[in-house]
């Protein structure tokens, strides 16, 4: 009984979320993995830009987000020793090319959402 129970459950939840959720989640472990070390944890990280902005960088196939990686400076790394080199590896990376849809459509999902708590967060505290 317990069995079926659980069973149930889990296709209920699997059949009823949204479809774009298992592709940010994949983007999600993508960022947690790669990207954490610097820029902390994901809601800081993508407050740091509006929606718009952040679909304009990743509108194209990952090269200007890798760019703009990629040109860093050491000046421009407020961490640990050594990310500027395991950050310019991951970009240079197939993995990266691999993953980089994954990460796109997490940072989209999440800059969407962030843009609209900002809406109403903004309309509450104008009232």
């Amino acid at each position: 009984m317990k069995k079926l129970i659980l069973i149930s459950t889990f296709l209920i939840i699997t059949l009823f979320l949204p479809l774009n959720a298992k592709p940010a989640f994949e983007g999600q472990k993508v960022y947690l993995k790669e990207c954490r070390t610097c820029h902390l944890g994901s809601s800081i990280f993508l407050s740091t830009h509006t929606y718009s902005q952040w679909k304009k960088v990743l509108d194209s196939d990952g090269t200007i987000l890798s760019d703009i990686h990629l040109s860093a400076s050491v000046k421009d790394v407020k961490s640990k020793d050594g990310i500027i080199k395991n950050s310019h590896s991951f970009f240079k990376s197939s993995s990266y090319k691999k993953q980089y849809t994954e990460l796109k459509n997490f940072i989209i999902t999440f800059a969407k959402k962030n843009d609209k708590n900002f809406i109403i967060n903004k309309k509450i505290t104008s009232n």
